[in-house]
This record gives structure tokens, sequence and C-alpha cells, in this order.
């Protein structure tokens, strides 16, 4: 008998009970903006998910699991990604009668994996972009949940980054087959729904508050309230979804203030956690927000340099806000939202063309560690940039003694080797998407940009980092179903992935 399933069957069934929920907001929203037929699509899926699992719930509470190897934290956080997009895709079908099965799966996977690529119409209702939203911030906060609760007793989901320094020695959750499976037992032991619910009471409110404030003051600047409503969602979880992908339709201040927002991807330690200690914390900010400061200035410099050469004539009144849109897009595909700044020239700009590569290699690098962003991360890029720095430095010096200090010290030793092992886990992943993608007939260009978007949960990143813009809607059933698994796998951290198929040494 395995508790731990059994408790992973709990958790999907609070979530499909917390989502029936959630489908009475759009259901008000699209009834007060008469949007009668989407309205009617999202009260009745809820009432029918809301008592098909009160059903479930009370057939299962009783049963003990059997299978003890699906007990661990990959297989339940994958069945949650498996099993809820199905049933936040049901009123979609009803709301928006042209949309197909496997599109409806993709829509509602995109957004709970915070991707933000979308299959949809521009004339969409707009209570179903609300739902969009929605379930794009669930999908934000039970990244920052699932991450303290369940990864960090396991020292992953980033925290393998910022845990492993015991006074400059290496830590003795170093990772190999036997640790990793065995703190995958303890990850899902007696504690776990009580570590779940534990970190939602320290998180969702502050969480919920931060969406609230960006909310009130989006609208204040002047923008829809509704408008506001969605864009606050989306950039808090940096799911990246909007009415329209092509720009940002915010009034006022209201790019300065998504840009505030964002800036809470760059580093865990914004957030409430117990899982780190004040001085990780501190410490992991200086970092990140170190690595984040280098690569914006860098993107700066290109832009400075790329002016000064005069290859593109721009007039003074107009520098200012090319400026702004570079500094707004390389924070926002950083973080790997994906908005693009209306200030933003797709055909002649900074990123117009084949500059666009620059923001699929910000997509990639990522947030801060155990964030609702995406990529491979700061943290990790620190580590192994800091490395390789010491490496070249014991070529030149070969007697020469590190001074880094304990934190980063350990960080250069097990950090690194976390990090390198992350990295080759992501690139080997990227490599059998793309080959998925080609085998289905998309270009070796298309299918690597389709490919990064999805691993790094970066939708919008497809229209701006090609020579010509790419759509989500132009894609078959198979290449939906092969990105929505690289969504998933993006979402999920890969090093869980190696603890669940790694055999017990």
């Amino acid at each position: 008998m395995s508790r731990g399933a059994s408790r992973g069957t709990d958790i999907v069934l609070t979530l499909m009970a917390l989502t029936a929920l959630a489908m009475l907001l759009p259901a008000a929203v699209g009834f007060t903006l008469r949007e009668h037929e989407a309205a009617r699509a999202f009260l009745y899926s809820g009432l029918l998910l809301g008592a098909l699992t009160a059903l479930t719930y009370l057939a299962n509470r009783a049963r003990a699991a059997s299978n003890r190897r699906l007990s661990h934290p990959f297989f339940i956080l994958s069945a949650a990604y498996l099993v809820l997009p199905p049933v936040m895709a049901i009123p979609l079908l009803d709301a928006v009668p042209k949309l197909g099965a496997v599109d409806a799966w993709f829509e509602m996977l995109s957004a709970f994996t915070t991707t933000g690529a979308s299959v949809l119409d521009a004339d969409t209702a707009r209570s179903v972009h609300l739902w969009r939203a929605l379930v794009g911030w669930m999908g934000g906060l039970f990244v920052l949940v699932y991450v303290t609760a369940i990864l960090a007793p396991m020292h992953l989901g980033g925290f393998e980054m910022l845990r492993q320094r015991n006074n400059g020695q290496s830590s003795p959750h170093r990772l190999n087959s036997a640790t990793l499976s065995q703190q995958g037992d303890a990850a899902m032991g007696s504690d776990a729904l009580h570590r779940l619910r534990q970190q939602i009471a320290v998180i969702a409110p502050v969480y919920a508050g931060g969406t609230l404030v960006l909310w009130m003051a989006l609208s204040i600047a002047g923008n829809p309230p509704l408008v506001a409503l969605v864009v606050a969602m989306s950039a808090l979880s940096t799911s990246g979804i909007i009415d329209n992908s092509a720009a940002m339709p915010l009034a006022g201040a209201g790019e300065l203030l998504v840009a505030l927002a964002l800036l809470l991807a760059l580093s865990r330690s914004f957030w409430p956690s117990g899982a780190l200690t004040g001085s990780q914390r501190l410490q992991g900010r200086r970092i990140e927000l170190r690595m984040a400061a280098v690569v914006l200035a860098g993107i700066l410099l290109v832009f400075a340099l790329d002016r000064a050469t005069g290859l593109r004539e721009l007039t003074p009144p107009s520098l200012l806000p090319e400026l702004w849109s570079v500094l707004f897009n390389a924070v926002s595909f950083l973080t790997t939202a994906g908005f693009v700044s209306q200030h933003t020239d797709l055909q002649s700009g900074f990123f117009a063309g084949p500059a666009g590569i620059v923001l699929l290699g910000l997509a990639m690098i990522g947030g801060g560690v155990a964030t609702t962003a995406g990529g491979i991360k700061l943290m990790r890029i620190f580590a192994l940039m800091w490395q390789a720095k010491h490496e070249v430095a014991h070529l030149l010096y070969p007697s020469s003694v590190g001074g880094d200090g304990p934190h980063l010290r350990a960080l250069r030793r097990d950090g690194a080797f976390a990090a390198w092992l992350f990295v080759m886990v992501f690139l080997f992943s990227l490599a059998v998407v793309m080959g998925a993608l080609t085998v289905l007939g998309l270009t070796l260009e298309d299918a690597l940009i389709f490919a990064v978007a999805a691993l790094s949960t970066t939708g919008p990143l497809v229209q701006v980092a090609a020579s010509e813009p790419l759509f989500w809607t132009v894609l078959g059933d198979g290449e939906k179903l092969v990105l929505g698994f690289a969504m998933m796998l993006g979402r999920l951290e890969f090093l869980l992935l190696l603890s669940a198929l790694w055999p017990r040494a």
C-alpha cells in the first residue's frame, strides 16, 4: 500500500474542486457582458465538474493505493498536468463551438503551464480570455506552491542551487540515484499534504494581493477593468496571456507597472517561503539580480552600438520609446512572460528579423529558480559561468586558490554539477522535440523556435523570434500533441524526471 499515491489522488481532486469553483468567475463576467452562451458553458461545466469531483472523492476515500512507484512526486505532478487541462477545456468546447477537442486541450494546457500559446481567434468572447488568464494565474500559483512544498524536501526545483551550502563543504545531498529516489519517497511522506496546505496559506495571500494591487494600479492608469485584470493575472504568473498577443494594449504607465511586476520572477527570495533561511534568500537574490542586470546591460550595450553605427535612421524623439521597448521586451522574455511592448516595431525595429534570436536566447536563460518563470534559470547560468571562470584561472595559474567564500565555493561544486546536469537534459529534450517536429513536417528553424517556446513556457516567442511571424494556429494536431508534452516537461523539473527514472542504487 502506498499512502503517497493516495495523497496524490487527494491533490488532484483538490485541484479539480478549485477549478470547478474558478469557473464561476468567467460565468459571472459573461452574464455581465451579455455573453450568455459562454457564461452558461462555464456555469454548467463548473457545476458538472464539482459534482464529478465530489463523487470521485467519495468513491476513493477508503481505497488504498497499490503502486508504490507511482507515488513519486514526478508522476503525481504529471497527473495534475494531464488531468486538469482536459477538464478545464470542457467549457471551451461549448463557448467556442468551432474549437476542436485537441485545440481546446492545447489552449488550456498552454495556459496552465503559463506558456500563453493560443489558437483562439481575435473575436473570441472576452469571458473566454478571462478564463485563459485565470487558468494561467492558477498555474503560476500551483508552481510556487508545489516547488516549495514538494520539490524543496528533495533539493530540486532550483533549491539544489540555493541549499547546497554547508560552511563551504560539499553538500550531503549531492545528486545521485540513491538520494534522489529516497528524497522522492520523503517528499510525499506523511506531512506532504500538511506542507502543501502550509505553503498555500503563506504564498496565496501574497500572490493574490500582488495581483489585486497590480489590477488596481492598471485600472487607475486608464485601462479597462477587465483588460487590467487579465494583464495583472498574466504578469504575476508570467503567462503572457492578453486578448491580442501582437502588442500590449495598455494605457498610461501600464507597461511600467507590468515590468515592475515581472521583476518578481527574477528571484524566489521575493516570495515568502519557509524553505530558505535569511542568508540563503539574500545570497540568492544578489546572485540572480546581478546576473539579470548583466544580461540586460548586455542587451542595452548592443542597442547602443547598433544606434552608433547608424544602420537605421532614427530621429531623437523616437529614441526613448525604442530604448524603453528594448528594455521592456528583454525583461519580459527573460522572465518568459512574452509580453511585447506597444512601441516595438516588428518589421524594422531592434528585434526585427534575425535579431529576434536574441529574444529566443533570453527565454532559454529564464528567470529566477523556483519561480513562475521557465527556462534554464539565472542561478544555473551563473553557477556554470562562475565555475568556468575558475577553470580558466586554474589553467593560467595552476596553484591559485579561490577565495569566494563558503556560499560561492559550494555553488561552484555541487551547484555547477546540478546546473550542468539540468542543461544537458534541457538540450537533450530540445533535440528530441525538434526531431519530432521536423518529422511531422516543420522546417528546422521553425521547429527550433516552437520547441524553445514550449520548453521555456514562452508562447508569444514564436511571433517575434523568426524572420517572419509564426502562429500556433497553423500547427496540426500531431505538432500540438508534441509541443503540449514539451510544455509539461518544461514546467516540471527536469531533474525530477531523472529522479523518477533513475533506478535506486
